[in-house]
């Protein structure tokens, strides 16, 4: 069991601040093209996975009789995470709607958003999930405004009118 004195240090909740990485590279995506566009996915996918097999794999639970105080370093990112995600999702939609939509094909909208739906789906919903134990109604809320726009088929028709605004043709939009 992971005590509540390292819980507490700076050096327990680096690995989850890490996450925020992956933001820039939906962002050099999005901008690029190409195969930047695959960035994205495997960065989630295959070089955390390479991190833990190379670091070693956590697998203790926290103590939960930790105060929340002595959480300090993992409430902000958690609460960062929503507007983060949120903006990630909507600027994009609008950047491959509008500015960006002379750049990038349709093969690579769809894995620029396939990405996109990698990181809202794992990161999100996990940070959304943390969020939802909380007792603070404003963090409940944060929860429930970031899990309607986790990319996953539970959560589709949240999104759908997304979807539908990307596939809308040109002269509506």
């Amino acid at each position: 069991m992971i005590s509540a004195d390292r819980l507490a240090r700076l050096q327990g909740a680096l690995p989850f601040w890490v996450s925020l990485l992956l933001v820039p590279l939906a962002l050099i995506g999005a901008a690029r093209g190409g195969w930047t566009v695959l960035l994205l996915p495997v960065a989630a996918w295959y070089v955390f996975a390479g991190l833990d097999a190379a670091l070693g794999l956590n697998t203790e639970n926290a103590d939960p009789e930790t105060a929340e105080d002595r959480l300090r370093w993992y409430k902000p990112l958690t609460l960062v995470w929503v507007p983060v995600q949120f903006c990630l999702l909507f600027g994009l939609i609008w950047y491959v709607t509008g500015p960006g939509d002379a750049h990038l094909s349709a093969l690579e909208t769809v894995v620029l958003f396939f990405g996109v739906g990698v990181i809202t789906g794992t990161i999100g919903i996990n940070y959304s999930h943390e969020l939802m134990h909380r007792q603070d109604r404003g963090e409940r809320f944060m929860a429930d405004f970031c899990w309607r726009w986790c990319s996953i088929r539970t959560f589709a028709p949240s999104i759908s009118w997304c979807i539908t605004a990307m596939s809308a043709p040109r002269a509506t939009r």
